[in-house]
């Protein structure tokens, strides 16, 4: 009786520790100091979005994956501008956009985010990039109204294993919140981005600090921990058959958790869609490939 009542405690006790732990203060900047010079902030759905916006010409907006921001798209924004007014933004709950502790992040909410910044920035409509979860999250844009979706760019979507790591769904309290700090750790993030490039000298100090800014503004940590709560193991199947507008696919031919298999079986799902294969080149095609990258949707926007 007494080693249960000692185990017992000292589990009460670890609970204590990890509550502790998980609500710890940690250091935030506000957001318009860690804005570079071309960062600008709009209200949309009363939140404060982060975006980017530069060129000429009919519209195109990129948007980031999990963890990303506009960061992702420094190579291959000035390879668009010629041509194109581009508008990169920030997800809700990432980059430098606001970050509010229950806040709706789930893929078809923001997809109706898109569709808001595309009213705010007063445009009729433009053509929609997306990268990984972004490419996901377009589609449910382009979907839900296609009227302001000219074409689709799909870079790199996992529609078929996405989604989060089932063993989130099993964190309890306070768990979620201690690997929502995780997540914003130099060390997690390198072993995390690593393995999605395949030239691998791109992942620098200066590139995993960029990934970590998101960390530094107000709620981070709690919205990352609403995420995780809200998380769970998902495909996205037969989503592509109920897109209408020109696609292009766009696959690394390097990259075995969302191999070109996939890209190929969504190629037969969305109707007259085409594929593109970018060879020596991971999951970061626009990071690792933005020269091919702009040439493949050079061509596509001139058909």
């Amino acid at each position: 009786m007494k080693i249960i009542r000692n185990i017992f405690l000292c589990v009460i006790l670890l609970y204590i520790a990890l509550t502790i732990i998980a609500y710890l203060p940690y250091d935030t900047t506000p957001v318009k100091e860690l804005a570079g010079k071309d960062g600008k902030f709009i209200r949309v759905n009363g939140n404060k979005i982060h975006y980017i916006k530069k060129g000429t010409g009919k519209s195109l907006i990129l948007v980031h994956g999990f963890g990303g921001s506009t960061y992702t798209w420094r190579n291959l924004i000035p390879l668009l501008t010629e041509d194109y007014t581009v508008y990169a933004l920030d997800l809700l709950g990432f980059g430098l956009s606001n970050k509010p502790p229950n806040g709706s992040y789930d893929l078809p909410s923001q997809g109706d985010l898109v569709l808001s910044f595309i009213d705010a920035v007063g445009i009729p409509s433009a053509t929609l990039i997306g990268h990984s979860m972004g490419g996901i999250i377009i589609s449910y844009a382009a979907i839900k109204d296609p009227s302001r979706v000219d074409k689709l760019v799909i870079i790199e979507a996992a529609f078929y294993h996405g989604g989060a790591p089932a063993f989130l769904q099993y964190l309890f309290f306070p768990l979620q919140r201690i690997m929502a700090k995780l997540f914003y750790t130099k060390g997690f993030r390198s072993k995390s981005l690593l393995p999605s490039y395949y030239n691998k000298s791109i992942v620098t100090d200066k590139v995993i600090e960029a990934n970590l800014m998101a960390g530094k503004t107000p709620n981070s940590v709690e919205a990352m921990a609403k995420m995780m709560a809200d998380a769970g193991p998902q495909t996205y199947e037969g989503l592509g058959t109920r897109i209408t507008q020109p696609t292009l696919l766009v696959w690394s031919q390097y990259n075995k958790n969302n191999p070109v298999t996939d890209g190929k079986r969504l190629k037969n799902e969305i109707a007259g869609s085409q594929l593109t294969i970018i060879d020596n080149c991971g999951h970061y095609v626009q990071e690792e490939k933005p020269v091919d990258l702009a040439a493949a949707i050079n061509n596509f926007l001139s058909q």
